[in-house]
């Protein structure tokens, strides 16, 4: 689940388990300054009730960027494994049915991650999308969002220089260490499988029986624990853009975003105005090489009208080439701003992209996040094993990354996180783009064999979140739509209809 990516981009929801951004945003500082730890916290009373007597949820009206909406706060256990502890407050709104006296069972929508199902004023929110998406499913049936614990709106807290990797690992760990001495609440609780808890508490409070339910890229890891644990209570889930929960994705990070780069340059040699101007893999192999001699050294706007010079290594680039591989819309840009690379232009290109040295900075990083990935399997990482997977460009990039994880997870608190197989006979319907560098179609092959009515369908072209990243989404949604109002098996033939016409529609690239 591409390494819980969708959403720092203004374009979508976090996660390809990684936040994708506009590329220049990925070249970095080669040090940061080790600093204190930050957080912000709803308010809650001096001493939050136990669950035990935990106050009756009661949704209010409220207006959500326009929309009507119910929202309201559900409480639960700040530790499961002690319900009668400490509580803390989860941020719920609920888009309620617009045409129907007795709605049918809601759709729960699950968020990627670091991505707020509800969202900020500076990310896309997430309930914009869908409320637009799910519009013909919010007639019948309520849309759910739940803020999932650690996020804002639900015990968010932050701490600056969690995830500087070109760091030693002493240094690493020692952030780690003074960020944990500084938080209000331990973090090891913000877990997928206590989030899941959290999801049922919510699922009980607002009174439903059965729900349905839509996650994307880490959302499907929320989506297939729930299933695991609460598939009793689920009617039918739509599942765009992640891996089952005992693939490695973040392990195989690097051969799969070299298959999806191989794709593009495989389609931009088919195409006869990008073949006769660009060669993407040979001058990505030709900015690899000269950075790997000698980093470069980029000056891009600083604040007060002042400049920055950046040091751009190798494995920064081929982060940056990753990233941008996970939207469609993105990825085929590649070719021309590869080729400009390979001639030395980084002043055009950067001008172009209007980076400024406040995006190279790396922002405050989630406890929440780091507990995930250094409990779930998904997130499991050996930088000694990333190159086994065949030759990747990218494999010294996930190298770095894995050894940084396990500096740091050495040292960090968390309960156990989701592993396993899930077995369920619910209606499920895998979407998985072909060109996704993290959770691509072979990252849910296996779905079948515990999940008898499970569809998988690959999503020709596609990169990551195919409900959204995807320039032609209407017939997919059609599909989507009538699938969770039917509540059954799936029948391939809708979806063998929407990826033909994909497959005749590709994303063009631009004009050289």
């Amino acid at each position: 689940m591409a390494g819980r990516r969708l959403a720092r981009a203004a374009s979508g929801p976090r996660d390809r388990r990684r936040h994708p951004r506009r590329w220049a945003a990925l070249i970095a500082v080669a040090a940061l300054a080790a600093a204190g730890c930050g957080g912000t916290s709803p308010p809650r009373s001096a001493s939050p009730p136990s669950s035990s007597s935990l106050p009756k949820t009661t949704l209010i009206v409220c207006g959500v960027d326009g929309l009507a909406a119910k929202c309201g706060n559900v409480w639960v256990p700040q530790d499961w494994a002690h319900p009668d502890g400490p509580a803390m407050p989860l941020q719920v709104v609920v888009l309620p049915a617009t045409a129907a006296s007795h709605p049918a069972a809601p759709l729960f929508v699950l968020a990627g991650a670091g991505a707020q199902a509800v969202g900020d004023g500076a990310a896309l929110i997430l309930l914009d999308w869908a409320a637009q998406a799910f519009a013909q499913l919010n007639q019948t049936m309520d849309l759910v969002f739940v803020e999932q614990r650690g996020t804002p709106g639900s015990g968010l807290q932050t701490c600056p220089g969690l995830e500087n990797w070109l760091a030693s690992p002493a240094a690493i760990q020692a952030a780690a260490r003074r960020c944990l001495a500084s938080v209000s609440r331990d973090p090891r609780h913000d877990t997928t499988p206590e989030a899941v808890l959290d999801l049922d508490q919510v699922r009980r409070a607002l009174g439903y029986n059965q729900i349905n339910i839509y996650g994307v890229s880490y959302g499907v890891t929320t989506g297939l624990a729930y299933l695991q644990r609460y598939g009793s209570h689920v009617r039918a889930a739509v599942l765009d853009s992640g891996s089952l929960l005992n693939v490695p994705e973040e392990q195989l990070d690097a051969a799969h975003a070299q298959q999806a780069f191989d794709q593009l340059a495989s389609r931009c040699a088919a195409t006869p105005a990008c073949a006769r101007s660009y060669h993407p893999a040979a001058d990505l192999a030709t900015i690899l090489a000269r950075l790997t001699a000698h980093p470069a050294q980029v000056t891009v706007p600083g604040p007060g009208g002042q400049h920055q010079t950046l040091t751009v290594t190798a494995a920064m680039a081929a982060g940056l080439v990753d990233v941008e591989l996970t939207s469609i819309q993105t990825a085929v840009l590649l070719p021309a701003v590869l080729h400009a690379l390979a001639l030395g232009q980084w002043s055009q290109v950067i001008a172009k992209s209007g980076l400024t040295a406040a995006d190279t900075l790396s922002g405050p990083v989630s406890l929440q996040d780091v507990t995930i990935r250094c409990g779930d399997a998904w997130a499991a990482m050996n930088p000694a094993t990333v190159g086994q997977q065949g030759p990747s460009v990218f494999a010294a990039e996930v190298t770095i990354k894995a050894a940084g994880f396990g500096a740091l997870c050495a040292v960090w608190p968390h309960d156990p996180g989701v592993s396993g197989t899930v077995r369920s006979t619910v209606p499920v319907v895998f979407l998985n783009g072909t060109a996704d560098p993290g959770d691509p179609p072979a990252s849910v092959a296996g779905a079948t064999a515990t999940m008898p009515n499970a569809l998988l369908v690959a999503v020709p072209g596609i990169g990551h979140w195919t409900l959204n990243w995807n320039p032609h989404p209407g017939c997919l949604l059609a599909a989507t739509t009538a699938f969770i109002q039917a509540g059954q098996p799936a029948s391939p033939a809708p979806w063998d209809a929407c990826t033909r016409a994909l497959t005749s529609e590709p994303t063009p690239f631009p004009a050289p």
